[in-house]
C-alpha cells in the first residue's frame, strides 16, 4: 500500500477515534492502542470490567460506522 494511502487511512482512523464520546474513546484507546487488559482498563478507568466490555463493544461499533461513513464521504468528493 502506498505511503500516501496509509497516511490517509491513519488520519481517517484518528479522526474517527477522536469523534467517539469520551467514555468510549477512553476504553478503546486503553485497550486497543495501549494494549491494556480488560482488568487494567477497568482499574485505570475505575469502572467494572463488564462496563469496560460494554463500552468497548459500543466504541467498536461506532468507530466502524464512522469510518465507513467518512470513507463514503471521501470517495464521493
Amino acid at each position: 500500500m502506498p505511503l500516501a494511502q496509509r497516511s490517509a487511512q491513519q488520519r481517517l482512523l484518528n479522526e474517527s477515534v477522536e469523534a467517539l464520546p469520551v467514555e468510549f474513546r477512553e476504553v478503546f484507546v486503553l485497550r486497543e492502542m495501549e494494549e491494556l487488559s480488560y482488568k487494567e482498563v477497568a482499574d485505570v478507568a475505575r469502572i467494572p470490567i463488564g462496563t469496560v466490555m460494554s463500552r468497548l463493544s459500543r466504541a467498536r461499533r461506532q468507530l466502524q460506522a464512522a469510518v465507513a461513513c467518512r470513507e463514503q464521504a471521501g470517495s464521493a468528493s
